[in-house]
């Protein structure tokens, strides 16, 4: 296998040259993005409804989630970079002139794309609903996990879909709460309960909680009919256990690719087509960076990453659009999302470097027949 090692030096060093930006831009966005998704989760680590730990797992599961997105995007962004450097470094230029055709850039390119297509996708039809499905359970259990001594007075906070808790003043060290309220928002009906002071307890149940409120008010409010009812109470207990918690929601986000598959739900479709359309996408952007990255030698090494950016956030917002199309039955499951995907490909065949990229794809510069002039 001797023969091949030029041939395998040239194209490790170009996948080499793509790696480096790679990385660099990948790591970047990942810290962009972690940031971002902590800032979301801190409020509510400050508010006591989420432990640290669990703030750490849902950037965590954020990050793992975004990758779906962070791939492509940062190796289309790579490849134009380090294209876009050995063309203004002439590197091309010689490498033309040593026999090597825009083939064997192509092969390099595709080589590495196929690869990172492939993690896309198994990142998008198994990680991706998995973390998702994580995601979920977190939150659900963060919101049962209220604990009144964690909480700050003058705050409102979510308990569940419908229910809200406010306290006016709060004594951590004796975990109670005074000038309490508690809205609870039913379709036809709300509860208004007030109390002079409340306290958390431990329900009978396991991982069940409580809330005794003290010396308070019970207003129920029928918006329908009208009758309103105002009971006084000297003490009354407040579930906050597993039965107020609503059954858990059909999650298309976190179905699995499987039930996917097999759904004849429009919404469902257009998730099933996106989740495989992903790892495909990655490639044809990939290989539609290389006539993007051509440039003139000495001039500008990043002039054209601009447009390269422009086209990205294009053919992005043209997915997010057909998957819309499908989800509101405006186009079906033929050609559902894909004419997206065949829009894309047409592009890059025809935006190639070498109309005749196969016959070039050995390396072989065309024979020039005739003699030399004196």
């Amino acid at each position: 296998m001797k023969f091949l090692e030029p041939f395998l030096i040239l194209e490790r060093y170009i996948v080499r040259e793509i790696m480096a930006p790679l990385v660099a831009v990948c790591a970047v966005l990942i810290m962009i993005f972690a940031g971002y998704s902590a800032i979301q989760f801190l409020n509510d680590a400050v508010n006591g409804l989420l432990s640290g730990e669990t703030v750490v797992a849902l950037v965590g599961l954020k990050v793992l989630i975004a990758f779906e997105v962070l791939l492509p995007v940062t190796l289309y962004l790579a490849v134009v970079l380090a294209l876009s450097r050995l063309h203004a470094d002439s590197e091309i230029t010689a490498m033309e002139a040593g026999g090597v055709g825009p083939g064997r850039i192509i092969v390099s390119v595709f080589s590495l794309a196929l690869v990172l297509g492939l993690v896309v996708t198994v990142l998008s039809l198994f990680v991706r609903p998995w973390a998702y499905e994580q995601i979920y359970a977190l939150e659900a259990k963060g919101k049962d996990e209220f604990d009144i001594a964690k909480v700050e007075a003058g705050r409102f906070y979510e308990l569940g879909e419908k229910v809200v808790f406010f306290a006016e003043k709060l004594d951590p060290a004796g975990n109670q709460a005074g000038n309490v309220w508690i809205w609870e928002l039913g379709s036809g009906m709300q509860k208004v309960t007030t109390a002079r002071s409340a306290h958390q307890i431990n329900g009978p149940g396991e991982g069940q909680k409580a809330l005794v409120f003290r010396d308070g008010y019970h207003y129920v409010l029928n918006r329908k009919k009208g009758t309103d009812r105002i009971i006084h109470f000297s003490e009354n207990v407040f579930q906050l256990d597993t039965d107020r918690t609503p059954p858990a929601k059909y999650r298309r986000k976190a179905a699995s690719t499987l039930h996917l598959a097999r759904s004849p739900e429009p919404e469902d479709i257009a998730e099933f087509q996106w989740r495989l359309s992903t790892g495909i996408s990655t490639v044809l952007m990939s290989l539609l960076a290389i006539p993007l990255s051509r440039v003139a030698p000495r001039r500008g090494k990043y002039g054209k990453v601009t447009i390269a950016i422009v086209l990205f956030f294009a053919f992005y917002n043209l997915n997010l659009i057909a998957k819309t199309w499908v989800e509101k039955q405006v186009v079906g499951a033929v050609p559902g999302i894909w004419w997206v995907t065949a829009l894309l490909g047409t592009l890059v065949l025809v935006l190639l470097p070498e109309r005749n990229t196969f016959r070039r794809l050995s390396g072989r510069r065309p024979r020039v027949s005739g003699e030399l002039l004196p």
